[in-house]
């Protein structure tokens, strides 16, 4: 029987700013950007042609075979998950793998390859197309080869939601192990930079030439990156008694779709107050009681504006005092694992009372009067803090992390 209660005790992080949790966390801290020109393919022509992308990971954990065949959304997943499972104490499946379920967010899942394979079946015609390029190409692929790689047996699926899309699955995983039928969860998402999405949020004119600035007067657009966040949740209770350390209690979670425009958030704020509001109220937490935000903030005029309206609805006058951060001005927009990168590094705060900082950042606009943790890493202790996501489609999610007690 569940206590109800979700601890968070264990996380992997891949990003383009750290190949492992400590080293991007101690990116982080430090203000590192990692937003560069994007070299995995031509961006000859482009608005911008800049990009959060990873120089390098650790694959020498896979066969040859996974790193021939398995595509970059799915090795970052892998990698991310042993580094969240072992920080677990659960690398050498102390728990049921029947009751251990695995549930991540997608987004363009083997595209970067799949464009390979389309690119030379026009060049050279089909004979010279490799199959291979295109067998892994579901958005599915990372959450199986996942449970496939670890022998996790429990219910797993994908959620495909936009920018949302790893906030949800965690969000669900959360709810399987409070409703008992699972005992913990690889939760969170992978996604890898891919030509579509380069080109069409270019086209979209969302991209911003230089390194992003969230929430400054003069930003100018988004930058795209890839990575990795997985979080291992178990059952707060069973974690105690197997002697596991805890980051922090998944407290709550909401989902809601805004249903305003495609790809424009509703401009007011009433969206996003709405879902940080139903968020608290899931966690049994007040308004009060949240020490930090780590927002969305993706550097649009559209989306920072309504995001801080949307904040200044549900904390009134104290926005103006509460923390906010974006680590998207370092690590960039992950896509489908934006969410969970962002709530892992959410939970990391939590544990560790530092506040990575928003860089890049010359002054607020004035339209956003909200607190920007700006350039500097602050230290205050975060006894709750709130992740926001907010995707196309207006499909919004937040997730609340409270400190151990």
């Amino acid at each position: 029987m569940s206590s109800g209660r979700i601890a968070v005790t264990g996380i992997g992080l891949i990003t383009a700013v750290g190949s492992t949790r400590e080293s991007t966390w101690a990116s982080l801290i430090e203000g590192r950007c990692g937003i560069g020109d994007v070299t995995l393919f031509d961006t000859a022509g482009y608005r911008s042609r800049c990009g959060a992308e990873i120089a390098s990971f650790d694959v020498s954990g896979l066969s040859p075979y996974e790193r021939r065949r398995w595509s970059r959304s799915d090795q970052l997943a892998v990698v991310a998950s042993a580094e969240a499972l072992k920080d677990a104490g659960l690398d050498g499946h102390v728990l049921d793998r029947s009751r251990v379920g695995v549930l991540l967010g997608a987004g363009t899942g083997d595209l970067l390859r799949n464009e390979d394979y389309y690119f030379t079946l026009l060049d050279r015609g089909i004979d010279h197309a490799r199959p291979t390029r295109i067998h892994n190409h579901f958005t599915s692929s990372p959450t199986d080869v996942v449970a496939t790689r670890f022998g996790l047996e429990g219910l797993r699926t994908t959620v495909v939601s936009a920018c949302s899309s790893s906030s949800i699955a965690i969000g669900y995983a959360a709810d399987l192990i409070r409703a008992g039928r699972l005992d913990a969860a690889i939760c969170g998402g992978s996604d890898a930079l891919s030509r579509l999405t380069f080109s069409g949020f270019n086209a979209l004119r969302l991209m911003d030439p230089s390194p992003c600035r969230p929430f400054d007067a003069g930003r100018a657009g988004m930058n795209i990156g890839e990575g990795a966040g997985m979080l291992l949740l178990e059952d707060w209770e069973a974690a105690r008694a197997r002697g596991a350390s805890i980051y922090a209690e998944l407290a709550g979670y909401s989902l809601t779709c805004e249903a305003f425009h495609a790809t424009a958030p509703e401009p007011e704020g009433h969206a996003i107050a709405s879902t940080i509001r139903q968020a608290l109220e899931t966690s049994g937490t007040t308004p009060d009681g949240v020490d930090h935000v780590n927002a969305h903030g993706t550097a649009t005029p559209q989306n920072d504006r309504a995001e801080a309206r949307g904040l200044q609805r549900v904390f009134g006058e104290r926005a103006r005092r509460l923390p906010v951060t974006s680590i998207k001005s370092m690590v960039g927009h992950c896509l489908g694992a934006a969410g969970a990168v962002e709530a892992a590094v959410a939970a990391l705060t939590v544990a560790r009372g530092v506040i990575p900082p928003t860089i890049n950042h010359a002054e607020t606009d004035g339209e956003c009067a909200i607190d920007v943790v700006a350039n500097t890493a602050r230290e205050v202790p975060v006894r709750c803090v709130v992740s926001t996501s907010l995707a196309f489609g207006g499909n919004d999610a937040a997730i609340v992390f409270r400190a151990v007690r």
